[in-house]
Protein backbone atom coordinates (compact mmCIF):
# COMPACT_ATOMS: atom_id res chain seq x y z
CA UNK A 1 0.00 0.00 0.00
CA UNK A 2 0.91 3.57 -1.29
CA UNK A 3 0.98 6.60 0.59
CA UNK A 4 0.42 9.57 -2.21
CA UNK A 5 1.35 12.69 -2.06
CA UNK A 6 1.18 16.08 -4.57
CA UNK A 7 4.42 17.87 -4.83
CA UNK A 8 4.24 21.79 -5.70
CA UNK A 9 5.90 25.28 -6.02
CA UNK A 10 4.00 28.58 -5.43
CA UNK A 11 3.85 31.14 -8.28
CA UNK A 12 3.62 34.67 -8.39
CA UNK A 13 -0.18 34.83 -8.32
CA UNK A 14 -0.19 32.28 -6.15
CA UNK A 15 -1.47 29.14 -8.53
CA UNK A 16 0.69 26.42 -7.84
CA UNK A 17 2.69 24.01 -10.39
CA UNK A 18 2.85 20.15 -9.29
CA UNK A 19 3.00 16.57 -9.14
CA UNK A 20 2.20 13.34 -8.28
CA UNK A 21 3.90 11.06 -5.96
CA UNK A 22 2.98 7.38 -5.18
CA UNK A 23 5.13 6.12 -2.32
CA UNK A 24 5.87 7.60 0.93
CA UNK A 25 3.83 10.81 0.88
CA UNK A 26 3.57 10.77 4.95
CA UNK A 27 5.91 14.13 6.55
CA UNK A 28 8.21 11.81 7.77
CA UNK A 29 8.71 10.53 4.59
CA UNK A 30 8.60 12.32 1.43
CA UNK A 31 8.50 15.50 3.87
CA UNK A 32 11.59 14.99 5.55
CA UNK A 33 12.99 14.55 2.49
CA UNK A 34 12.00 17.40 0.39
CA UNK A 35 13.34 19.45 3.53
CA UNK A 36 16.96 17.87 3.19
CA UNK A 37 17.29 17.73 -0.81
CA UNK A 38 15.27 20.22 -2.13
CA UNK A 39 15.84 23.77 -0.39
CA UNK A 40 15.79 26.00 -3.68
CA UNK A 41 13.40 27.18 -5.93
CA UNK A 42 15.91 25.59 -8.58
CA UNK A 43 15.75 21.94 -7.48
CA UNK A 44 12.15 22.05 -6.59
CA UNK A 45 11.42 23.14 -10.67
CA UNK A 46 13.92 20.50 -11.70
CA UNK A 47 11.60 18.04 -9.35
CA UNK A 48 8.62 18.43 -10.60
CA UNK A 49 9.55 19.37 -14.16
CA UNK A 50 10.78 15.71 -14.24
CA UNK A 51 6.54 14.89 -13.96
CA UNK A 52 4.70 12.57 -12.13
CA UNK A 53 6.67 10.38 -9.30
CA UNK A 54 7.17 6.68 -7.85
CA UNK A 55 9.11 7.21 -5.35
CA UNK A 56 10.90 10.63 -4.65
CA UNK A 57 14.13 9.15 -3.41
CA UNK A 58 15.19 6.23 -4.46
CA UNK A 59 18.58 3.70 -5.73
CA UNK A 60 16.01 1.83 -7.72
CA UNK A 61 15.09 2.15 -11.20
CA UNK A 62 12.42 0.25 -13.50
CA UNK A 63 14.75 -2.22 -14.41
CA UNK A 64 17.21 -2.72 -11.18
CA UNK A 65 17.57 -6.36 -10.55
CA UNK A 66 17.51 -8.35 -6.90
CA UNK A 67 17.90 -6.59 -3.85
CA UNK A 68 21.70 -7.09 -2.58
CA UNK A 69 21.46 -9.34 0.42
CA UNK A 70 24.00 -9.80 3.09
CA UNK A 71 25.16 -13.48 3.89
CA UNK A 72 22.36 -13.15 7.05
CA UNK A 73 19.50 -12.36 4.67
CA UNK A 74 19.08 -8.75 5.42
CA UNK A 75 19.42 -6.22 2.71
CA UNK A 76 22.63 -4.32 2.08
CA UNK A 77 21.59 -0.68 3.11
CA UNK A 78 24.00 2.13 1.39
CA UNK A 79 25.32 4.90 4.11
CA UNK A 80 22.53 6.97 3.52
CA UNK A 81 20.12 4.16 4.88
CA UNK A 82 18.64 3.58 0.64
CA UNK A 83 18.57 -0.54 0.00
CA UNK A 84 20.76 -1.45 -2.05
CA UNK A 85 20.20 -3.53 -5.81
CA UNK A 86 21.70 -4.95 -8.83
CA UNK A 87 22.24 -2.40 -11.49
CA UNK A 88 20.90 0.57 -9.08
CA UNK A 89 22.17 4.11 -9.00
CA UNK A 90 22.75 7.16 -6.87
CA UNK A 91 19.76 7.66 -4.45
CA UNK A 92 17.33 10.22 -6.98
CA UNK A 93 13.46 10.49 -7.93
CA UNK A 94 11.78 7.71 -9.68
CA UNK A 95 10.30 9.44 -12.49
CA UNK A 96 7.46 7.87 -14.10
CA UNK A 97 8.56 8.90 -17.31
CA UNK A 98 11.74 6.53 -17.62
CA UNK A 99 8.99 3.79 -18.07
CA UNK A 100 7.68 5.42 -20.89
CA UNK A 101 4.44 7.17 -19.01
CA UNK A 102 3.43 9.23 -16.37
CA UNK A 103 1.73 12.66 -16.12
CA UNK A 104 2.82 15.92 -16.47
CA UNK A 105 3.42 19.02 -13.72
CA UNK A 106 0.27 20.19 -12.83
CA UNK A 107 -1.52 24.02 -13.18
CA UNK A 108 -3.49 24.53 -10.56
CA UNK A 109 -4.81 27.38 -7.39
CA UNK A 110 -4.37 26.65 -4.52
CA UNK A 111 -8.01 25.24 -3.07
CA UNK A 112 -7.39 22.39 -6.15
CA UNK A 113 -3.92 21.75 -5.32
CA UNK A 114 -4.64 20.81 -1.47
CA UNK A 115 -7.65 19.03 -2.67
CA UNK A 116 -6.27 15.73 -3.70
CA UNK A 117 -7.38 14.92 -6.98
CA UNK A 118 -5.59 11.78 -7.67
CA UNK A 119 -6.45 10.53 -4.00
CA UNK A 120 -3.44 12.06 -2.65
CA UNK A 121 -3.27 11.75 0.70
CA UNK A 122 -0.80 14.79 1.59
CA UNK A 123 0.21 17.67 -0.35
CA UNK A 124 3.83 19.60 -0.07
CA UNK A 125 4.09 22.97 -1.48
CA UNK A 126 7.20 24.81 -1.53
CA UNK A 127 6.13 28.51 -0.69
CA UNK A 128 7.24 32.11 -2.33
CA UNK A 129 8.98 32.33 1.42
CA UNK A 130 11.25 29.06 0.10
CA UNK A 131 9.74 27.43 3.02
CA UNK A 132 8.30 23.61 2.72
CA UNK A 133 4.38 23.41 4.23
CA UNK A 134 2.54 20.23 4.35
CA UNK A 135 -1.01 19.71 4.35
CA UNK A 136 -3.46 16.70 4.72
CA UNK A 137 -5.46 16.94 1.64
CA UNK A 138 -9.15 15.67 3.19
CA UNK A 139 -9.25 18.90 5.33
CA UNK A 140 -6.62 21.32 3.81
CA UNK A 141 -5.14 21.12 7.25
CA UNK A 142 -1.27 22.50 7.49
CA UNK A 143 0.41 19.54 9.01
CA UNK A 144 4.38 20.11 10.46
CA UNK A 145 7.41 17.85 9.00
CA UNK A 146 9.16 16.41 11.35
CA UNK A 147 13.02 17.35 11.40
Amino acid sequence: MSTRSRIGYELPDHSVVSVYCHYNGYPSGNGKTLMEYYQNRGDVKDLIDGGSISSLRTRETWTTGDSLENDKGGYILDDNGFIMYENDREPQPLYHSERGDGEEPLHSSFDEFVAGDSDEEYAYLYDLNGDWKAYKTDSAEEVSIPE
